[in-house]
Parts: structure tokens; sequence; C-alpha cells
């Protein structure tokens, strides 16, 4: 298998071998995690690791990377990148057109109460990230105030990644993660509980 090294040096120098070996190495494990962890379809998949090894191949000479894991961790958090934008853009797409609802004419308000407002205004309610209960503004803000490894932990274990995949992502000794992550909860309620006391 080729070294990171060597396929930075083939991107450095523009030789299309770059891309290819990126993709040999890296494409079909981008396409996965976007299917398992993301839950898209595989022509979503694909679409989002092009853009993905596109922009690596643009941007990669600009940096400079000690380790593997580093590189690695660099390449997943474009991917992650894209894969967010890939998000927002289909949900601003899929908000639908205000329709008038005549609520004075009894015949039609139950067709459209079950069809128009439950199905889609609550769907959408609930999926949006603009939705901003207090308990979420709390959250967020106790979140913002921990440790940068701390959050990113939390946040990595409630989108159910494993220990395994957690000390990979984070380059963090996995013997120890259950614990650090036991403590960062502990942290996290100290701040809330803290804040609501103010």
């Amino acid at each position: 298998m080729i070294e990171y090294t060597d396929i930075i040096e083939l991107i450095d120098k523009k030789d299309p071998k770059g891309l290819e070996e990126l993709y040999n190495v890296y494409g079909s494990r981008f396409y996965s995690y976007s299917i398992q962890k993301w839950n898209l379809t595989e022509d979503e998949a694909w679409d989002v690791v092009y853009k993905t090894l596109e922009t690596l191949v643009l941007k990669l000479s600009n940096y400079k990377f000690e380790t593997k894991a580093r590189f690695e961790g660099f390449l997943f958090k474009v991917l992650v990148n894209f894969l967010r934008q890939y998000f927002r853009a289909k949900r601003s797409q899929h908000e639908g057109d205000i329709e008038f609802v005549d609520l004075n004419s009894e015949d039609q308000m139950p067709y459209y109460i079950s069809k128009h407002i439950h199905k889609n205004a609550f769907a959408e309610y609930y999926k949006t990230e603009l939705v901003e209960s207090p308990a979420l503004i709390t959250l967020n803000e106790a979140l913002n105030q921990l440790e940068k490894s701390d959050k990113d932990l939390l946040l990595l274990r409630a989108q159910n990644y494993s220990y395994d995949e957690i000390s990979m992502l984070l380059k963090i000794d996995n013997n120890q993660l259950k614990v650090k992550h036991h403590r960062a909860k502990q942290k996290l309620l100290n701040i809330i509980n803290e804040n609501q006391n103010k």
C-alpha cells in the first residue's frame, strides 16, 4: 500500500496519479462512512466522496502533516464538512411552499390538518437545527464552555461512535476513554447546574 507521504508528494507535483491513489486508499472508506454514519444513498455518498477528493487534491499541498494519523484526521474533517454542507443544502431544498388553507370550511379542515400540518409542519419542526428550545440553548452554551477534547468526546459519543472509533478520530488512548467520557459528562452537568444557579 502506498504511504500517505507518497500521495502528498504526487499531489504536490500535480500528478494525476495522486488523485488516483487518494481514491484507491480512501475512496471506499469515505463511501462506507457516508452510508453507515450519515445514512446517505449510494449516489449521494459518491457525490460527497468525489467533491471531497477534488477539494483535497486542490488543498492538500497547503498543509504539512507530521503523522499518518494527522493526515487521515484532516481527510475525514474535510469529508465531514462536505457531509454537513450536503445536509444543509438538502434541508433548504425541502422547505415547502406555503399553501392557503381555508379554516372556515369544515369539510376541508381534517384533511388539511392531517396531510399538511401534521405530516409536514411537525416533521420539519423537529428536523431543523433552527429549533432553539431553552434546554438546547443551555446545553449548547455549556458545551461551548468545555475544553475542546471533552466537547468532541461527548459529541462523538452522542452520535453513537464506538470508543475505538473515537480514539482513532481524536488520537486518544482507548484504555482511559470511558473514564474521560464519564468525567466530561460530569463537567458538563456541573456547568449546566452552575449556569442555572446564576
